[in-house]
Formats: C-alpha cells, sequence, structure tokens
C-alpha cells in the first residue's frame, strides 16, 4: 500500500514543503510518532514553527547510526471505523 502525500501526517508534509531535499528515508513512524532525520535547518525550523517543539526528543538510530528527531503524536493516527 502506497501513501499518497495528502495522507501523510500534517507536520511531515510542512516540513517537505519548507525543505524539499527531504525524502521518504528522512522520516519514520513508530506508533502516532514522527520520525525525522536530524539536520541543523530541521531543528531550527521546528523551534520556530512547532508549537510543541518542546515535546521533541532525539535519538541515535540503530539502524543506519545517525541521529533522529522523535516528534510524540505528529505521526499516522489509526482510523476508527466509527469516525
Amino acid at each position: 500500500m502506497t501513501t499518497t502525500e495528502t495522507e501523510k501526517p500534517e507536520l511531515e508534509r510542512q516540513l517537505r514543503e519548507a525543505f524539499p531535499d527531504l525524502t521518504d528515508d528522512d522520516f519514520g513512524y513508530h506508533a502516532t510518532d514522527l520520525y525525522v532525520r536530524w539536520s541543523a535547518p530541521v531543528r531550527e525550523w521546528l523551534r520556530k514553527n512547532y508549537r510543541w517543539n518542546s515535546n521533541i526528543t532525539g535519538f541515535t538510530s540503530q539502524l543506519d547510526g545517525k541521529p533522529w528527531l522523535d516528534i510524540p503524536f505528529a505521526g499516522y493516527w489509526p482510523k476508527h471505523p466509527k469516525h
């Protein structure tokens, strides 16, 4: 199943618009969290533009050994069948 741009989480769409060079490899998800590969420009944009910036944490990926940002509740939300 492929995901269209309109199905991507809002914050991911905003980051892709602000940073057109970001690719699918720069994003990941865990439950409802959005993961974004760390870069100084992305981190600064989030500080200035993301209301819940103080909730963002960083981690080093066990897959690629690079720093990533964990943005809680900014990823995919499961759709409830009655909504």
